[in-house]
């Protein structure tokens, strides 16, 4: 029987201990929305494509637990960056981020079978590359999500003595939108 007592008792410990730990805990949280950008029918095979510059709005969740207070705070995207201190920080719980990223800053995207023109001269986008996406439900015609960049943030936290200092990353998705040929000869966006 005390076997079965000891088994009991030490799970309840682990459990308070937890919730101890995370009521001491700083923490950090950046979440973005999903810019749009349009792009035009090309001819069919592997190529790539530059990005224009996009503007990221950023929702950032910071807090510095107990007597700490928060130090600052560091926002990045490739070499894009906002940086807060001081005065700046009073009422860091919940901030809206705004960030500009050029698009020399970010590398690349290779395509391949997305907002091609078939051969009978329509745009089209690959069904299979957009099924095989890991999403839910099925994406509409002519529109691809990815990943385009990461974010990194950082918070430091002092308590006058000491200083800790807590990172995240976050990938940054971007909407690809295969503009539509027009009977007339002009592209609107599908």
């Amino acid at each position: 029987m005390k076997f079965y007592r000891r088994i009991l008792v030490l799970p309840a410990l682990c459990i308070c201990a937890a919730g101890a730990d995370e009521t001491r805990l700083h923490t950090l949280s950046v979440a973005a929305g999903t810019p749009d950008v349009s792009v035009k029918p090309q001819p069919p095979g592997r190529r790539t494509l530059v990005l224009p510059a996009l503007d990221y709005v950023f929702r950032v969740e910071a807090r510095c637990h107990d007597d700490w207070t928060p130090q600052s705070l560091s926002l990045n995207v490739a070499d894009s960056r906002i940086s807060k201190a001081g005065e700046e920080l009073k009422d860091l719980a919940n901030q809206q981020l705004d960030l500009n990223v050029p698009g020399k800053q970010l590398a690349p995207l290779t395509l391949r079978d997305f907002c091609v023109i078939d051969t009978i001269g329509e745009g089209s986008a690959a069904a299979a590359e957009m099924a095989a996406l890991p999403r839910q439900g099925k994406p509409a015609p002519g529109r691809l999500t990815i990943n385009a960049a990461l974010a990194h943030a950082s918070l430091r936290c002092s308590n006058g003595e000491e200083q800790e200092t807590l990172y995240v990353s976050e990938p940054l998705d971007v909407t690809l939108i295969c503009e539509e040929p027009e009977a007339n000869g002009g592209i609107t966006a599908r």
